[in-house]
């Protein structure tokens, strides 16, 4: 197992995007290079990007670690919930486009405020409904939480888009 992805193999936090959700961010998703950058050496893990491809998008998935690369021209992607805060600091740092799943919490903290605050450039999608999660065994998660997705620079008609 490489080292540099084991954020991504905890049973706690591996769960998968399903295809509902890409359809519905489909019509705000540019049509760019998409690094989806989040996988393990599991098949399960590329399921979103072969999703996002089927959808008609140009998607790169290598297997390496986020902190160390990048890819694409804008990443779009469901990331680890552990490491929230980190993976917006590294998007923002290399002013890099993004979409991300993230748990509605995230505005509820200081440093995603203090971001929004600084940036203009950060929009919000909110989505219909919950997101059942799909566990790596198959099976769905029940949602506790709800879920939005984050964005950055994507140029979205508003700030917060209700979908």
């Amino acid at each position: 197992m490489n080292k540099t992805l084991s954020y991504l193999n905890n049973d706690n936090i591996e769960y998968y995007t399903p295809d509902w959700v890409w359809d519905k961010l489909k019509p705000f998703i540019p049509n760019k290079v998409i690094w989806e950058a989040f996988r393990n050496e599991d098949e399960k893990s590329c399921h979103s990007a072969e999703y996002l491809r089927k959808l008609g998008f140009n998607v790169v998935n290598p297997l390496c670690d986020f902190f160390e690369n990048n890819h694409g021209e804008i990443c779009v992607s469901n990331p680890p919930f552990n490491r929230k805060r980190e993976v917006l600091e590294r998007l923002l740092f290399l002013d890099k486009p993004f979409m991300l799943i993230l748990p509605n919490i995230v505005l509820n903290t200081v440093y995603f405020i203090d971001m929004c605050k600084n940036n203009d450039n950060i929009q919000i999608i909110i989505l219909p409904k919950r997101i059942d999660f799909i566990k790596p065994d198959g099976g769905n998660s029940r949602s506790t939480f709800h879920t939005l997705v984050v964005c950055y620079k994507i140029d979205l008609p508003d700030r917060i888009i209700f979908i």
